[in-house]
């Protein structure tokens, strides 16, 4: 085989493109101390590392969300133990009042400092945690309790609804006005089944009419709204009523309206002032025109819950309603305490009003008594303590879940650091021989390439 210059010039170039190819990738080996600069260099491992990084980045995500979480039920328990303490500071000023030896002054006193702690209660039941009320439930943008004056006497309303219309009041208030005002706001009830839609803004039904379902503690009526096209809010909101009040007729000891249908800014908001559930499904046209949900169902025991994803599949609630810790209707905790201000100034009885469905809105009389108003406070106390249990075994969950999820992240970590990065030592190792290499490559390039037409002239 006759082997030519340019045969010989043509292989060493090729040896020392090679060479410089190996050199080049372990150097940015060397400087990036990863094994993959493109897939193309090891499509397996690629793909290995694309799926190892998802899955860090998502424990990743899983780890913030748990921290915030924990960072939100810490927040609610130190809450929760305040209140607990100035509960606990309350029930001693009750014993040391009911103990007989104290003067009408001593009592007075005692009255005022209970108002100063209920204060204190209703401000801190309002903390907020990086601006979002901590037991308001779904509407976290806005304190959830307030103290309003009233025709009765100061109530204590739960995100806009009272804890207890019935209510404890003086037994100076006239029986028809406890009862007026028990009517006038029964669609204000704490716990009340409701349904709400999205914001409406015209219902413009393309058909001459719109039947849909609504069911109210298991009995369903069809109600009719015809061509809408004209229909502002209002407008409908009035047709809704009358259409309701005629397929769920009140007796005469009844609410006027078993359904209240009212707007709440630009929502349209149906509320069940005498029953436990209700429930909306499209007939003849999507409700959607109403802007509600087909199949859209509310009971009494509804809970707004607010849940962080810790996991793939396991999602943690953070958040304690505030009418769970203060309870709701006669035995809420302010009506406790509203008891407590009317014994201490000296009264003997008190009113409150009540609902049946057979004898309707009745007043009744109650007597007072210090010492039976522990009972209630313990009952309250109680009412705290277990929900701080509760808040505390999801906070043990969720720190246990911290645990392990940091310990997922470091084995991913190693395997994705198995699977990317290089051994710096055979690296350096390989280095070295491939830069002699190259040099070598460099040297027997040079005395092949040096001769040329010029040495062989003479």
């Amino acid at each position: 085989m006759r082997i030519t210059n340019n045969m010989m010039i043509q292989n060493t170039i090729s040896n020392i493109n090679n060479n410089l190819v190996k050199l080049s990738k372990l150097q940015a080996q060397a400087s990036s101390q990863k094994k993959i600069e493109v897939p193309s260099d090891d499509p397996v491992a690629a793909v290995k590392s694309l799926k190892l990084t998802s899955y860090k980045a998502n424990i990743q995500q899983y780890q913030e969300n748990a921290e915030a979480a924990n960072s939100w039920m810490s927040y609610s328990d130190s809450a929760l133990s305040q209140i607990g303490d100035i509960m606990a500071t309350i029930r001693e000023e009750t014993v040391e009042a009911a103990n007989g030896t104290l003067t009408d002054d001593d009592l007075e006193k005692i009255g005022t400092e209970i108002t100063e702690l209920k204060n204190s209660i209703i401000e801190v039941a309002n903390t907020s945690y990086a601006g979002r009320s901590i037991f308001a439930g779904y509407q976290t943008d806005e304190a959830p309790f307030a103290e309003v004056a009233t025709t009765i006497g100061d109530q204590v309303t739960y995100n806009g609804k009272y804890l207890s219309l019935g209510g404890v009041a003086d037994v100076s208030v006239a029986d028809s006005d406890l009862i007026s005002f028990y009517t006038d706001n029964m669609d204000k009830i704490s716990g009340q089944a409701e349904l709400s839609s999205a914001t409406f803004g015209e219902f413009t039904a393309v058909s001459p009419e719109l039947d849909f379902s609504v069911t109210l503690d298991g009995v369903s009526q069809t109600i009719s709204l015809a061509d809408g096209t004209d229909y502002d809010i209002d407008a409908v909101v009035d047709r809704l009523q009358s259409q309701l009040d005629a397929a769920f007729p009140a007796s005469s000891e009844q609410p006027d309206s078993l359904i209240k249908v009212s707007q709440d800014e630009g929502k349209i908001v149906l509320t069940v002032q005498d029953g436990s559930s209700i429930g909306i499904n499209s007939g003849t046209l999507d409700v959607g025109c109403l802007s509600f949900a087909d199949g859209q169902n509310s009971g009494t025991g509804d809970t707004q819950k607010i849940k962080y994803r810790v996991g793939s599949d396991s999602w943690v609630t953070v958040n304690a309603e505030g009418s769970d810790i203060v309870g709701e209707g006669e035995d809420s905790l302010f009506n406790t305490l509203a008891k407590l201000e009317l014994a201490l100034a000296g009264e003997t009885q008190y009113k409150s009003v009540s609902y049946d469905a057979s004898a309707g809105v009745t007043v009744e009389t109650h007597d007072l008594d210090l010492s039976g108003l522990l009972n209630d406070l313990d009952e309250d106390i109680n009412r705290v303590l277990s929900v701080r249990a509760d808040l505390g075994a999801r906070t043990n969950y969720v720190q246990k879940t911290q645990t392990r999820l940091e310990d997922n992240e470091l084995t991913y970590s190693d395997i994705l650091s198995q699977n990317d990065e290089v051994d710096l030592a055979e690296v350096s190792v390989n280095l070295s021989s491939a830069q002699a290499g190259y040099q070598a490559a460099l040297a027997a390039g040079a005395k092949v390439i040096q001769n040329s037409l010029l040495d062989y002239l003479t």
